[in-house]
C-alpha cells in the first residue's frame, strides 16, 4: 500500500560550480528515499528551473538518475553544452521532484541553489586609453592636491580576481619615477616633486605608462602631462676673442668697417618667448665707439665710420653685453 511519501533528508540545498567547468561536469544530489515497498517506490525524478532572473536564460543543467546495485539512486546535476558565465548569471534556483510508482502518486520536492564561482577569464577594461593634464613648471606638487588625472579601469571578475592594482610601467618610473607617482588602489596619478621644464625631453610634455592590472593580466593607458615653461632662466653670455681671450680684447686703431672684434654667444635655456633675448651695448667710458653687436649672427663689430677706434682719443673701451 502507498500511504508513505518520498522525502529527501534536506528540503533545501546549495551546490557550487565554477565557470570554468567543462560541459559534463556533474554533482552529486541526494536521493530521494520511501519507506514503501520497491513496488511503491521513488521511480521518477523531474529538475524544473525555478529561476527567478531573466538575465539568466534557461538553466544549463539536466539531471541524470542511475541505479546503483543496491537499489538505490545516485542522482546528478549535470552541465549542458553551453556551461556557465558567471558575469551573465552568477545563481540557479532548480527543484527536483521526486514521484513514486503509487496510485495516485506521490512525490517531494528538494530545491537546489547553484552557486557560480568566479575564474579569472576577464581582464581589465580601461575608462579611456589616454588621458590628458597641463602643469607649470616650478610648483609645489601640494597645488594640484592628491591627483592630476585618475586612471579608471574595471574587470568583470568577482573578488581577488577582480581587484585591479595600478603601477607606472617600468620604463615610465625609471624614467619619471622621482617625479609622478600613481596610488596602486584609486589609479589616482600625482605630483611628487616640482618639476624643471629644462630638464624635461623636447617639447616639455611627459608620457607616463600606467599598467592597470589584475592577478593574471593586465592594460595599459598613457598620460600626457604638458609642463608649461615660466621664466625662470637668465641668458648666459659669453664673449670670446678671435685668440681665445675672454676679457680683453686687442684692435688696431682706424680699422676697416666690418672687423670682427669678438664672438659673443648667447643663450636662455627658457622655450618660447620667454628664450628670446635682447641684446644691446652698454658704454661705461662716456664715449660712444663703432662697436655695434649682431646678436642674431653672435658677432661683436666695427660697423660705423662715423666712430673711428683711434688710439688717441682713448686707448681702453669698457663695455657691457
Amino acid at each position: 500500500m502507498n500511504d508513505n511519501s518520498p522525502w529527501f533528508a534536506d528540503d533545501h540545498t546549495r551546490v557550487y560550480v565554477s565557470e570554468g567547468s567543462l560541459p559534463g561536469a556533474s554533482i552529486s544530489l541526494q536521493p530521494a528515499q520511501d519507506i514503501d515497498s520497491p513496488d511503491n517506490g521513488v521511480v521518477e525524478y523531474r529538475l524544473v528551473d525555478v529561476t527567478s532572473s531573466s538575465s539568466c536564460g534557461d538553466a544549463p543543467f539536466d539531471l541524470r538518475v542511475e541505479r546503483d546495485t543496491d537499489g538505490s539512486h545516485d542522482v546528478r546535476l549535470v552541465l549542458q553544452r553551453q556551461g556557465v558565465d558567471r558575469e551573465v548569471c552568477d545563481r540557479y534556483q532548480l527543484t527536483v521532484i521526486a514521484r513514486d510508482a503509487g496510485s495516485p502518486a506521490r512525490s517531494a520536492s528538494l530545491v537546489v541553489d547553484v552557486v557560480v564561482t568566479d575564474i579569472n577569464d576577464h581582464r581589465p577594461v580601461l575608462e579611456r586609453t589616454v588621458y590628458e593634464t597641463e602643469i607649470s613648471e616650478n610648483v609645489d606638487p601640494a597645488t594640484y592636491g592628491a591627483a592630476l588625472v585618475s586612471v579608471k579601469a574595471t574587470d568583470a571578475d568577482d573578488g581577488d580576481n577582480g581587484l585591479v592594482r595600478y603601477r607606472l610601467s617600468t620604463r615610465s618610473n625609471t624614467q619619471f619615477g622621482q617625479l609622478f607617482g600613481v596610488d596602486a588602489a584609486t589609479g589616482a596619478v600625482k605630483l611628487l616633486q616640482a618639476v624643471d621644464y629644462e630638464r624635461l625631453p623636447r617639447g616639455g610634455v611627459v608620457v607616463l605608462e600606467v599598467v592597470a592590472s589584475d592577478p593574471s593580466d593586465s592594460v595599459m593607458a598613457t598620460v600626457h602631462i604638458r609642463v608649461r615653461d615660466l621664466n625662470d632662466n637668465e641668458p648666459r653670455v659669453t664673449v670670446e676673442s678671435q685668440n681665445g681671450d675672454q676679457d680683453i680684447f686687442h684692435v688696431v686703431e682706424n680699422c676697416p668697417n666690418g672687423t670682427l672684434i669678438a664672438h659673443v654667444i648667447v643663450n636662455d635655456a627658457d622655450t618660447g618667448d620667454n628664450g628670446q633675448v635682447d641684446c644691446r651695448l652698454q658704454h661705461h667710458n662716456g664715449v660712444r665707439t663703432s662697436l655695434v653687436f649682431d646678436c642674431r649672427r653672435s658677432r661683436m663689430m666695427h660697423a660705423s665710420s662715423q666712430h673711428e677706434i683711434s688710439l688717441d682719443m682713448l686707448a681702453y673701451y669698457k663695455i657691457n653685453v
